[in-house]
């Protein structure tokens, strides 16, 4: 069965956040959407592919980021609508409305959506390309009309929003997104039937070996979407096989009874070599200051110890030092380096502070690395505007017992 799917982009949002982190799958989301469009189409989210009815990308025409080297040192996201149009999209031009620069984006993707609600075709599927918290009564408006929600962001989101969706495509899985093969997946993914029951169940047990090994290897909970994705490139056949007749991938990886697994929404994990993801780190102790818990539970601040801070912001700057910065791979190396000498922190966490530290002002793609001290301070500033942005006002006193956990001078 294929799905009839809409997807709406705030492409604003979504290629500002991108840029902020990894330039280079900014540029790559931006300029071959048709690529990314069609893997996303066949291999992607669920067990059964799908056919975009509605695509839509609303755009600021005059919009841009500040990019050294291009004519005012801007780049316009403008010089990226030709690609759009190309890919499919039905590019819809949202200037800004107010001196801020905020355009409408946001209310013409709530319009549009809710009246594709009362549409003569019934759509299946909505898929919001935004980190935007504000679209969470859009989701519970979808929610109600039992239509499934996917939604794509690189960014922080929040758990109101995100807990909504049937799933989220994060940083992580963007990334894998945008830099795949489509040919080779368009290839890999065209119709063919399954003649042979042998076929399939040689395909099952290749399927189960893949899962069972990048399981064995993991060194922290893995992401669901990006493992689905993996094997949905390689097996065809078991999308077409409803994932092998399990129903879904999570019921496919289920079936396999690998030793003390756990699910969440988005990972699976050995309960007795990773930390959840929910808890990934380090053991912060017993004497957690009150702000820090509030803010581990509502920003989902990593739960380090206290003493690891400094050595996960000087991690950082000494692979902004010594590589070229590739988010993906800075996150793996960080953990492989932190372990070797004794800090155990996960590829997530690690993650979650490398964005906190772009945001804050502190890119560790600059030419001239940051220092430790700088990516702490950009960290703790994104952290504080983090929980601003959600309405949560620490007071001067709970800001200095904060800076003290991270290790803020």
């Amino acid at each position: 069965m294929v799905a009839k799917s809409a997807i709406f982009v705030d492409f604003d949002n979504v290629f500002s956040t991108l840029w902020g982190l990894d330039r280079g799958a900014a540029l790559r989301f931006a300029s071959q959407p048709a690529d990314w469009l069609q893997i996303l189409a066949n291999t992607h989210l669920t067990g059964e592919p799908r056919r975009w009815l509605v695509a839509r990308c609303y755009l600021n025409p005059a919009g841009y980021v500040p990019s050294p080297g291009e004519n005012s040192d801007r780049l316009y996201f403008s010089r990226f609508r030709p690609s759009l149009v190309r890919a499919g999209f039905e590019v819809v031009d949202c200037p800004a409305v107010s001196r801020g620069g905020k355009n409408a984006a946001d209310i013409r993707m709530v319009v549009d959506a809710l009246d594709l609600l009362d549409h003569r075709t019934r759509f299946d599927e909505f898929v919001l390309a935004s980190g935007d918290s504000d679209f969470t009564p859009l989701l519970q408006r979808l929610r109600a009309e039992d239509r499934r929600i996917a939604i794509i962001s690189p960014g922080y989101l929040s758990s109101a929003y995100t807990s909504i969706a049937d799933r989220v495509i994060d940083f992580d899985a963007i990334t894998e997104l945008v830099s795949a093969d489509a040919n080779a997946v368009s290839n890999a993914s065209e119709p063919r039937a399954v003649d042979s029951t042998g076929d399939l169940q040689d395909s099952r047990q290749i399927f189960g070996s893949l899962i069972r090994e990048r399981y064995d290897e993991a060194t922290a909970p893995l992401n669901l979407a990006a493992l689905a994705f993996e094997a949905a490139r390689k097996w065809p056949d078991a999308k077409q096989s409803n994932w092998f007749g399990a129903g879904s991938f999570s019921a496919a990886v289920s079936a396999l009874e690998l030793p003390n697994i756990r699910f969440s929404q988005h990972h699976i994990w050995d309960s007795e070599r990773h930390q959840p993801p929910e808890a990934e780190g380090s053991d912060p102790g017993t004497d957690v200051p009150p702000p820090v818990v509030m803010l581990s539970r509502e920003l989902d601040l990593p739960r380090i110890a206290k003493s690891d801070w400094p050595a996960v912001f000087a991690i950082l700057s000494r692979y902004a030092k010594t590589h070229e910065f590739n988010l993906t791979e800075a996150t793996r190396w960080c953990r492989d380096t932190l372990a070797e000498e004794g800090v155990q922190i996960g590829r997530s966490s690690i993650g979650y502070i490398m964005r906190g530290a772009q945001f804050g002002g502190a890119r560790l793609d600059d030419e001239v690395a940051p220092e430790p001290n700088e990516i702490g301070r950009a960290f703790f500033s994104a952290v504080l505007d983090r929980a601003s942005s959600i309405g949560i006002a620490l007071e001067p006193d709970a800001e200095v017992v904060v800076g003290q956990w991270l290790g803020i001078e």
